[in-house]
């Protein structure tokens, strides 16, 4: 240990200050042993659970208050009438008769149509 030091000092003494920026900071630090600790956030156990007991409050009241505006946004949703707005004819645009029995219906989402053409047919 005191020959690397010595020798880290010499060789931080010997350099000019242009190559300093050169050489890696490792091999200018005095060898000195230092504790391995991870802390994390920089506080002790008792305020890191302080803190996550906290926030888990805070997550549980905001899941909470999340429900209640989802359920008050679908209560005022489903209690006014919906406005369907006029056929418009440009809706139904036919160049040539689609290529099933009830050629005027779209595909099979118009089942209006398709129980008035069932209906003309019989």
């Amino acid at each position: 240990r005191k020959v690397r030091e010595e020798i880290t000092l010499t060789m931080a003494a010997l350099l000019t200050r242009g190559a300093r920026a050169f050489v890696p900071k490792v091999a200018l630090r005095p060898a000195v042993a230092r504790p391995q600790i991870r802390k994390m956030s920089g506080h002790d156990p008792v305020q890191a659970e302080a803190d996550m007991n906290a926030w888990v409050k805070i997550s549980i009241g905001m899941a909470g208050a999340t429900a209640l505006v989802t359920a008050w946004v679908v209560y005022l949703e489903s209690n006014h009438e919906h406005h369907h707005s006029p056929d418009r004819s440009f809706k139904k645009i036919r160049n040539k008769p689609l290529p099933w029995v009830c050629s005027d219906c779209s595909s099979g989402f118009d089942l209006e149509c398709w129980a008035k053409c069932k209906a003309d047919m019989k």
